[in-house]
């Protein structure tokens, strides 16, 4: 089962930025159940939208915090989940909130089916 974990820094308030974007799996190859954990680190703010295909997963909403030296635990933190098609594009795009440089961490699990 394919994993992607992506910790991504957004260099000033306001940026925009796809993490996974260019990644070996942002278009998926067969049908998979997806499961997505998004988390900004403490003190940073992140505007999150989360897509599978055609399905929002979430639209422009406050990502939860996790503390950096805290690890993305499963299933504890998988909180998005979705059947996704061969062919689909996996995509988060998230806008930095804070007031400077800010950091946040996606973790991807992709189970294959059929």
């Amino acid at each position: 089962m394919p994993s992607i974990l992506v910790q991504t820094t957004g260099a000033a308030a306001g940026a925009t930025v796809n993490p996974l974007q260019g990644s070996q799996f942002e278009f998926l190859s067969y049908d998979a159940f997806v499961e997505f954990a998004i988390y900004a680190d403490t003190g940073d703010t992140w505007t999150i939208s989360v897509f599978s295909g055609s399905d929002v997963l979430m639209q422009n909403a406050t990502a939860p915090i996790l503390a950096t030296a805290a690890p993305i635990l499963y299933p504890d933190h998988y909180f998005l989940n979705d059947v996704a098609g061969a062919g689909e594009r996996l995509g988060v795009q998230a806008v930095n909130g804070t007031g400077a440089v800010a950091d946040f961490r996606t973790s991807l699990r992709i189970t294959p089916m059929g």
